[in-house]
């Protein structure tokens, strides 16, 4: 079995240090995700500057904490639904729509409710989504081109969600208030064969 390591920027190997750095002054902290990616310098090097690009997409932090929180919850990654709550509400996500998105429920906000319904949509459907779904989200105020910066903010979560799964990162401190976990479980194929 793996046996993962989540580093500091102390232990990390040389090419993450600058990055672990960079999170570190930005955040505050190094969130267990990033410092178990750092193994990885490469990866973590890809996953920086997905970020850095989502970063400059037209949404508003709050939208993009909708994405990444949706994301995290419809792929049931107990560790970034966690965090994404607590950046959500930093960035100014009512507390009720963070609880709302959290269930997989409606957001009170129309505006958050069409962001976070094209989002699962797209995560759900991996990318089939209708005509339908399109129309809602462009009703709702997006661009075309917001569909595609959407999944930038996807794909960015789906690596920090498959990775925090994989290796059982554990919730950090900054993120223990919002801990989550998913209703259903998912079968472990490996077993069940």
């Amino acid at each position: 079995m793996a046996d993962f390591r989540i580093h500091d920027v102390s232990t990390a190997p040389e090419r993450s240090r600058e990055i672990l750095d960079a999170i570190l002054d930005g955040k505050g902290f190094i969130p267990n995700v990033f410092g178990l990616i750092a193994e990885a310098p490469v990866v973590l090097e890809g996953i920086a500057a997905v970020n850095m690009c989502f970063d400059k997409t037209s949404f508003t932090p709050a939208e993009r904490e909708v994405i990444a929180l949706a994301t995290s919850v419809e792929n049931q990654c107990g560790y970034c639904v966690a965090g994404h709550s607590t950046f959500a509400l930093k960035h100014g996500v009512s507390p009720a729509d963070v609880a709302q998105i959290r269930s997989g429920a409606r957001a009170d906000d129309p505006r958050l409710e069409a962001l976070r319904a094209f989002t699962t949509s797209l995560v759900r459907k991996k990318g089939l989504v209708s005509e339908a779904d399109i129309e809602v989200f462009l009703l709702a105020g997006f661009k075309e081109a917001q569909i595609l910066e959407l999944l930038l903010g996807i794909i960015a979560k789906v690596m920090t969600n498959f990775a925090s799964k994989l290796a059982h990162v554990p919730v950090d401190t900054e993120f223990a208030e919002h801990k989550w976990e998913p209703e259903t479980k998912q079968i472990d194929n490996h077993k069940a064969a």
